[in-house]
Parts: structure tokens; C-alpha cells; sequence
């Protein structure tokens, strides 16, 4: 049997398919290996339908949810640990599991836990995108290609479930929206906006809306989704990460903000609308081809913003609805 090494994955959405085209590049480079990612439970889903993954160990909340996540690698005998968030309990666990070598980047009062210390990585405009970061942990800067789209593997009996949860039809236009962003306010473009663009493209392409979102989004997917009308199925809350990848592979256009429904519908195989004000697409915009971000005009962005801000809430509504149905559209042409 191969080396077995542990990716202590990222915490949030977002990130996690912001990390996997530097994990499904470390497979190619080292097809030996057997890969296990140890993750939060909520995101566990996402990494069983990653190619590149061998095993996923679920981590639960708190003190005992570390020890026995701890427990767990120890038994696993991993020879390396790659620690992809920069948190102190990330490193804790594989530091009380034993495992010989802990790679992560210097901070978080956690760098006396960690065997190997990396420097974050020198700035660079072609290497500027969050997911280089993780190229840099996995010990791969000596890469000099491009980032490559995140992929999701959606079996057909998941395929074929959705499209009874929609009753789908052959022929049909579905679009979906994403309102929501786990970050607040500051990254929402207003509710009213996405409603007026999928008005606009039901009128000009006769299209199916599907309005995604979480549990804790319930309200304000159900707002958006009232003012669409008739055409709109709202299915926050209603469907599990796993189905809303395939949901969103399902859709000829995602109108999103920058969000971490944003980079689910990338990984589903969806083209995607971005809405970014304050925060800069060149670090965190939607990796692959095909998609359109859409910016504030004349501010500065940056990745680090407040959850709420007056300014923040100003640049977004400056981006008009007319301007992200254009592109909606299209997107819908070209995949005619």
C-alpha cells in the first residue's frame, strides 16, 4: 500500500471548491498516494463526489469532536498532514493524532505545532486567486500551468432525482439564483435585483427559475421567489449540497453574488453571473471559463471586508439588474 496522507480540508463552502483543483493536481502528480481529507461534517458530501479523494473523515464540533478526530488519524497512520485553514484547531488534530510530518503556513499562534512552516506565498498577479494557496501548502509552486475548473461527480441516480424534485422536462430553460451569502450583507446584492433578472429572462427566453439557498436562507429565498412568480420553484432549504450541485449543472445560467453558492454552481458544471462589490474577483471570483463577473465601477476591493456596510451595500446596488440580464442572456445564446 501506497504513503497515506491527510488533507485537513478547509471550513468553509466557498474555499472548500476553491481548494480542490490544487488537490486533483497533487493526485496527478502522485497517483501512488492514498489521499484522505478530514472536513467538517456539512461539507463532507462535497468531497465524496471529488475524483481525487480516496476517504473522507468527518470532524464534529467541539472539544470532543476534536479528540475524536484525533483518535481516528492516529489509528490511520498517516505519514504527512497538509493543514489548508489557517486555524488553530486545524493543526491541534493532527498534532495530538502523532502524525510525523504537519505542513501548514506560519500563524494563528499554531506554528509550534507544525513540522513543516511555509511563508504565505509572495504576491503575484498571475498567481493572485485564493486557490493558488493551496498549491503553495501541497508543496506545488514549482506549477506553471493554469488553475483548472473544479469538477463534481454527479451520479444519474442523484441526476435523475432532482429532476423529479423539479419536474424536469426535456427542452426546458432553467436558470437558478442564489441570493444568499454565508458572509452577510456586505456580499448580497439586493433581493429585489435577482427577481427583476429572472423576470427579464422568463420574458426573454420563456425560462424556468430554480431559487437555491440554505435553510438559513429560507426567508429571503422565499422573498425572491414571490416577487418572480409562477415560474419560479423555491428549493432553499429543501436540498442537500450534493443535490444542489446537480441542480445547478442542470441550469443553463447561475445568477449569483460572490458566495459560496457561487463556486458550488462552478463545480456543478453551471456558467455563472457573479455580483461582486467590495470583494475582488481576482482572489475570489469563479474559477473555470464561461463566467461573467460583474463589479462595482471606481472601488477599491479587497478580500477581507466587514459582514455589513453601508459602503459595501452602495456598490452593489449600483450594479443595475439590466446589466447582469444582459449577460444572462448571453450566456443562454451561446448555449442555444
Amino acid at each position: 500500500m501506497g504513503e497515506h496522507v491527510l488533507i485537513c480540508g478547509t471550513n468553509w463552502l466557498g474555499d472548500t471548491i476553491m481548494s480542490m483543483p490544487a488537490v486533483s493536481l497533487f493526485r496527478r502528480r502522485n497517483p501512488g498516494l492514498r489521499i484522505t481529507v478530514l472536513v467538517r461534517s456539512p461539507l463532507a458530501a462535497l468531497w465524496r463526489m471529488h475524483a481525487s479523494v480516496d476517504d473522507v473523515m468527518e470532524v464534529e464540533q467541539g472539544l470532543g469532536g476534536t479528540l475524536r478526530a484525533a483518535k481516528g488519524i492516529r489509528a490511520a497512520d498517516f505519514s504527512r498532514a497538509f493543514v489548508f485553514p489557517n486555524s488553530f484547531r486545524s493543526t491541534l488534530i493532527p498534532s495530538l493524532a502523532g502524525v510525523n510530518e504537519r505542513v501548514g503556513v506560519r500563524g494563528q499562534l499554531r506554528t509550534w505545532m507544525l513540522t513543516s512552516i511555509l511563508e504565505p506565498p509572495v504576491s503575484d498577479s498571475d498567481r493572485e486567486h485564493q486557490a493558488w494557496e493551496y498549491v503553495h501548502i501541497l508543496g506545488m509552486d514549482d506549477y506553471d500551468g493554469a488553475i483548472a475548473a473544479p469538477t463534481l461527480e454527479t451520479g444519474e441516480s442523484l441526476i435523475e432525482s432532482c429532476r423529479q424534485k423539479i419536474e424536469w422536462n426535456k427542452g426546458d430553460t432553467w436558470v437558478a439564483v442564489i441570493p444568499g451569502a454565508a458572509r452577510g450583507p456586505s456580499k448580497m446584492w439586493p433581493a429585489d435585483c435577482f427577481a427583476k433578472v429572472a423576470a427579464d429572462t422568463i420574458s426573454s427566453h420563456a425560462a424556468r427559475i430554480m431559487v437555491l439557498g440554505t435553510p438559513d436562507e429560507a426567508v429571503l429565498c422565499r422573498k425572491v421567489a414571490s416577487e418572480i412568480g409562477d415560474s419560479a420553484i423555491n428549493l432553499a432549504g429543501a436540498t442537500s449540497l450534493s443535490e444542489v450541485v446537480a441542480l445547478s449543472g442542470m441550469c443553463r445560467a447561475v445568477v449569483t453574488n460572490d458566495s459560496g453558492g457561487m463556486h458550488v454552481a462552478t463545480a456543478g458544471g453551471a456558467r455563472v453571473v457573479a455580483v461582486f462589490g467590495l470583494t475582488d474577483p481576482a482572489k475570489t471570483g469563479p474559477l473555470g471559463s464561461g463566467h461573467k463577473v460583474l463589479s462595482a465601477a471606481g472601488v477599491d476591493q479587497s478580500r477581507d471586508i466587514p459582514r455589513d456596510s453601508v459602503k459595501a451595500r452602495e456598490c452593489l446596488r449600483s450594479i443595475v439588474p439590466d446589466r447582469v440580464s444582459v449577460e444572462v442572456r448571453k450566456i443562454l445564446e451561446e448555449e442555444r
